[in-house]
Formats: C-alpha cells, sequence, structure tokens
C-alpha cells in the first residue's frame, strides 16, 4: 500500500509537472533573458514629425550690399540689385578684373568678335580703328600686365533701367609696339609704366544679358 501511495503522487508530481511545462514553455538554455530582451528591443515606434522650420537667416543674396571701400555708393548699388536680381557685388568686381585682362588681351590681337560682346558705343569703334591702322601699317602691339591691383568701384550713376559704374584699375604694365620685322618701334621693354584708369561699365538693368559693356576709359 505505501508502494501504492508512492506512486500515485509520483504520477500527479509527473502530472503537474507537464502541466507547467505546456503553460511556461520549455527552457532550452538558448533563450535570451527577458530583461535583455526588452532592453536591447529595438524601437520601432515613430514620432510625429515636426512641422517644418521656416529658415528664417538671411543668406549673402539677400542682404543689402555693403560696400566697405565707399559706404556713400551702397545706396546706389542696392538700387542696381533691386533693379537687377542677379547683380553681385563680388561677382561684378570679380568679373571686372578678368575683364581689364581679356579686353586688353582680345584688343593686342586684333580680335574685334570678342571686343563687340564686351565694348559699347564710341570705344568699340575707336579701338577698331586702332586695329585698323595697326594692321594696315603691318605693326603689333604687346601688352604685358606686370600687375593689377584689386578694381576699386570709384562712382554708380543710376538712370531708371540704365547703370554706369567706374571702375578704377592701377596696373604696372610694358607697352611696345613693333613693325612687321619685330623691331621695336614705339615703347620700351625695361620700361614699366605705372597705368591708373577709370573704366566705365554701363548695362540695361531690365536686360537679360549679364554683361556690363565698357563704355568709356577716363585717365586719372
Amino acid at each position: 500500500m505505501i508502494y501504492i501511495d508512492i506512486l500515485i503522487l509520483a504520477m500527479i508530481a509527473i502530472f503537474i509537472l507537464n502541466r507547467l511545462r505546456s503553460v511556461l514553455g520549455k527552457k532550452t538554455g538558448n533563450e535570451p533573458d527577458f530583461v535583455e530582451r526588452i532592453t536591447t528591443r529595438k524601437d520601432t515606434s515613430s514620432e510625429t514629425k515636426p512641422d517644418l522650420e521656416i529658415n528664417t537667416k538671411k543668406t549673402s543674396k539677400d542682404l543689402p550690399i555693403d560696400y566697405k571701400e565707399n559706404s556713400s555708393l551702397n545706396e546706389k548699388l542696392n538700387y542696381i540689385k533691386q533693379k537687377d536680381k542677379t547683380f553681385n557685388l563680388k561677382t561684378f568686381l570679380d568679373g571686372a578684373k578678368k575683364a581689364f585682362e581679356y579686353i586688353i588681351d582680345s584688343y593686342i590681337n586684333n580680335n574685334e568678335k570678342e571686343l563687340s560682346k564686351l565694348l559699347s558705343g564710341q570705344i568699340l569703334g575707336e579701338y577698331k580703328k586702332e586695329i585698323k591702322k595697326r594692321t594696315k601699317s603691318n605693326e603689333k602691339l604687346e601688352i604685358e600686365i606686370i600687375e593689377l591691383k584689386e578694381p576699386i568701384i570709384k562712382n554708380v550713376e543710376t538712370n531708371g533701367n540704365n547703370a554706369r559704374i567706374h571702375v578704377e584699375y592701377k596696373s604696372q604694365q610694358i607697352q611696345v609696339t613693333k613693325n612687321k620685322n619685330d623691331e621695336i618701334i614705339e615703347g620700351d621693354l625695361n620700361q614699366i609704366l605705372s597705368i591708373k584708369e577709370i573704366w566705365i561699365f554701363s548695362k540695361k538693368l531690365n536686360s537679360k544679358s549679364p554683361i556690363w559693356a565698357l563704355e568709356e576709359i577716363l585717365d586719372v
């Protein structure tokens, strides 16, 4: 009887154990710890995106022009910027420096086609006349720019949609004219000329063309 009671108790224990196993599941040793699963679980929830911020920071394109070399010109420069949305002071000055060298190069190489794009009015006619004169005499003009300082705006003129900007150039150059035999007939290769000039560029502010044409050159 004792053995029967023990056997019955053992069967009850096995039954209870099997029930617990079926409810809790069998632990194999490969399952991650419950705490670890909670702390390392990837958060798949998504936060509501905030409303799009409006960038109120102004770019240099939006800021008014402040020409520190001559603040008295700011009003007229800003007038140009207002009329011509593409106008940028730094771009203009960079272009003016390149234009100085390019126009001189086109002039000494008798390139009337390029000069026609960059010059206007009376000065274009004068340049063409000089080129024709040199060509007829078989003469060649040579100009070497030794130094060119940063151009400075000296004056600004505005009238409706028309604008003129006076740009001062200071340069050191060697200028000689040679005949058909490559002999120097004017100038000196050993003489460096210090030249100071005012170049006046003009533009119609409602024009789609970005070019400021050279209209006049003044000796200073």
